[in-house]
């Protein structure tokens, strides 16, 4: 089957039946009917839930509860991000945090990445952090917080406050 692309370029598929345009993984087909189908973007969402209410997750990774895992990428148990191909992605962390003061990191590979941080008395206040890290196939992404005052401050972990999300941009 034959693609003429505005009359510049005609692409054929040598078998006549799918044509694939492929990277180190399919980016797209478009199949004998003329049916352009692409595979599904890895990515993650979820939240904290059931962490009490100022969670932090005792110095290692957020165990965010996923609530949408196209891809199969997030680990619940372990708070990390696998990712399955090369590429540009997004990774977004978001919740409200207890008084005083601490960092949220997103990392990568377990070094960090980059970071924000809140200071404030008295209330509990949203703090986010959104960057986008270019990742090999296997590189992990993971969010973490750190340097808190008190030892014991973190974000609120019984839902419905926060934001995390990992997607594949590009």
């Amino acid at each position: 089957m034959g693609i003429n692309i505005g009359g510049a370029a005609s692409l054929t598929s040598p078998s006549g039946t799918t044509l694939s345009l492929d990277g180190a993984a399919p980016w797209m087909k478009v199949d004998g009917n003329g049916i352009l189908t692409r595979q599904q973007i890895p990515y993650m969402r979820g939240e904290l839930t059931g962490k009490g209410g100022a969670y932090n997750g005792g110095g290692g990774s957020l165990l965010v509860t996923a609530g949408v895992n196209i891809g199969n990428c997030w680990n619940n148990a372990t708070g990390y991000f696998t990712c399955p191909v090369a590429g540009h992605y997004m990774a977004t962390v978001g919740n409200i945090a207890g008084r005083d003061y601490g960092y949220v990191y997103i990392q990568k590979n377990g070094a960090f990445f980059s970071y924000t941080h809140w200071y404030h008395a008295n209330s509990w206040h949203f703090v986010s952090l959104s960057s986008v890290v270019n990742c090999a196939a296997g590189d992990t992404i993971r969010w973490t917080l750190g340097n808190l005052s008190p030892a014991t401050n973190g974000f609120y972990g019984d839902g419905g406050h926060g934001m995390y999300s990992i997607a594949l941009m590009a």
